[in-house]
């Protein structure tokens, strides 16, 4: 019949995100001849007026005729059932009515073995579209049933199916059988079977899963990254890094978490430098934001790594952004570590002005032996006598001595020390 084309790619559409397949390649079995049927002299005359408006677009009139047609016979019956499902099938918001009609010609089981195979495999797209997942289930094992077609695309949709349902475990059979039967690799069902050990708490064969994934599509930056973070997660700490360098050097690892856990994994295998290295790269470039957690954490790193002039720069970048007083005191103390009185003075002024400050006595005897290095008696006896009157006792214990210490070094000096 004229137009006959356009409706049966109409029909045959697919309704979610996979590749279709067209019913044209349905093997007729032996065993499923059927009887041809022909409509009815009148059912007939209606269709091809039917088809004419169809495709001139005029769409609710083609279907208003349709529904008026009232055919008696059950292979027109059947007929104008899968004709009005698929117009509705085109229409927004009518799938359900499309499942409808076209679930009536298939029951109906009286039209032609492609016609037949169409209706059935339209339903389990339409019902799969409509989150009827139990449904799509069983109109696609009954299509395939029905064709004699085991179909891999068909075994993802089933296993989507599964998965939406939450039954992981009964996802990861058909997604097997879509990998057996693919021609070339797909990642769609291996990307079922991850989630479905994800879900059901199984990381070491989610982790095989992703390996085969990294081995099959190596150019696929997102699989490195995942694989990464479940060798974390099952504590595989050396394999997690291994994945994950490889991972960066290749450019694979392009979002800011991504190079976190890179930092984080390259600190806990004792390799400090690096991790402090791609925080500072990538902190500049603005793809980890500059703020106090994460600034702290390269001066971590740096510290670690024992480079105390890079640990020194970047504690006090850190505690200026919130003006925490623990990471000046920090700075302090490493300033005063590499005999950097002044430095240490300055920071240990500004974590004193924290009124949070766990340890102001230790802030207040460090300052006072900077001032005392720096030949700045006065201030090294004023904060030695405060750091003598504070609640540590082991403190104060300390400062006593050294209060004698810089009278007698004043005194020896000849100059004031109050």
């Amino acid at each position: 019949m004229k137009h006959s084309n356009k409706f049966a790619a109409v029909l045959l559409s697919t309704v979610i995100g996979f590749s279709a397949l067209t019913t044209t390649s349905v093997v007729e079995a032996a065993e499923k001849k059927r009887k041809t049927y022909t409509l009815s002299e009148r059912v007939g005359k209606k269709v091809g007026t039917i088809y004419d408006l169809y495709s001139s677009d005029q769409i609710d009139e083609a279907i208003k005729l349709a529904l008026e047609l009232k055919p008696k016979k059950p292979y027109d019956k059947a007929y104008i059932n899968k004709f009005l499902g698929s117009m509705y099938a085109g229409k927004q918001g009518k799938g359900k009515e499309a499942i409808k009609y076209l679930k009536a010609s298939v029951e109906a089981d009286i039209l032609s073995t492609n016609e037949h195979a169409s209706a059935i495999r339209t339903v389990a797209d339409l019902q799969l579209q409509e989150k009827e997942f139990n449904g799509a289930i069983k109109y696609y094992k009954m299509w395939m049933e029905f064709t004699g077609k085991q179909d891999p695309a068909i075994w993802v949709r089933i296993g989507n199916a599964y998965t939406q349902l939450k039954q992981y475990a009964k996802t990861i059979g058909p997604a097997d059988k879509a990998i057996a039967l693919y021609k070339e690799p797909n990642k769609n069902p291996y990307l079922l079977k991850l989630g479905a050990y994800y879900e059901l708490k199984q990381p070491a064969k989610a982790i095989g899963v992703l390996e085969t994934l990294v081995e099959t599509f190596p150019e696929e930056p997102k699989f490195w990254g995942q694989l990464g973070q479940f060798y974390m997660l099952n504590e595989q700490y050396e394999k997690a890094l291994a994945t994950m360098h490889i991972a960066y050097i290749n450019g694979y690892l392009t979002k800011g978490s991504q190079i976190r856990v890179l930092a984080q994994l390259y600190a806990n295998n004792n390799i400090p430098h690096r991790a402090a290295k791609v925080l500072e790269k990538h902190i500049k470039s603005g793809e980890i934001d500059r703020d106090e957690k994460m600034l702290k954490v390269v001066a971590g790193s740096w510290h670690q790594a024992k480079d105390i002039k890079k640990a020194i720069k970047y504690y006090g970048e850190a505690a200026a952004i919130a003006q925490n007083g623990e990471l000046y005191y920090k700075q302090g103390l490493l300033a005063f570590e590499l005999e950097d009185h002044k430095g240490a003075i300055k920071a240990l002024k500004l974590a004193l002005k924290d009124e949070s400050l766990r340890q102001p006595d230790n802030a207040l005897f460090t300052m006072a032996q900077a001032h005392f290095y720096n030949k700045q008696y006065k201030s090294a006896y004023a904060k030695m006598v405060q750091a003598s009157q504070g609640k540590s006792k082991s403190v104060a214990k300390n400062a006593k001595i050294w209060i004698n210490y810089i009278k007698d070094t004043a005194k020896r000096k000849k100059v004031a020390y109050r």
